[in-house]
């Protein structure tokens, strides 16, 4: 569905889940942007976190966040930021992701993408989907909430 910028589709995607996915909660990274907590929480959608920063590193606490997507009930929707991971700026490697990518299937998750800063991360925008390209390449259910507001 189209939508007005990145916000109004990451409500039309919680509308959607909440009433196709009925009961199934949305994990969150820790931090995320501050609006995806309210947007899902008004869609009727129990909002769970997974761990996503390490303060003391400044970096990703990649096995916090395996762990925490390993243990979320088969059929969760894990909400990935795509790139350029908002507040932190701290994403996932390529190889980082082919090894999500294998866990969200494995665990038949719902991935759902929000793609708001293409381009920013690497100054390249190929490279910066990447991660929403090889999850449908694995044939992962998923859905892109993407604005165009904020990248070129």
């Amino acid at each position: 569905a189209q939508s007005i910028s990145g916000t109004g589709a990451l409500r039309v995607a919680g509308e959607f889940l909440a009433r196709f996915q009925p009961n199934t909660p949305i994990y969150l990274p820790t931090p995320t942007w501050a609006n995806h907590i309210p947007l899902f929480k008004d869609s009727g959608i129990e909002v769970r976190d997974y761990k996503y920063y390490d303060p003391n590193s400044c970096g990703l606490n990649f096995n916090g966040m395996v762990n925490d997507i390993k243990e979320a009930p088969k059929g969760s929707i894990i909400l990935y930021h795509g790139c350029a991971h908002n507040p932190t700026g701290v994403d996932p490697t390529q190889e980082q992701w082919r090894e999500l990518a294998q866990l969200t299937k494995d665990k038949g998750h719902f991935a759902l993408f929000d793609l708001a800063y293409q381009g920013f991360a690497s100054g390249d925008c190929e490279r910066d989907a990447f991660s929403l390209r090889y999850f449908a390449e694995q044939g992962i259910p998923l859905a892109l909430c993407q604005s165009f507001a904020k990248n070129f």
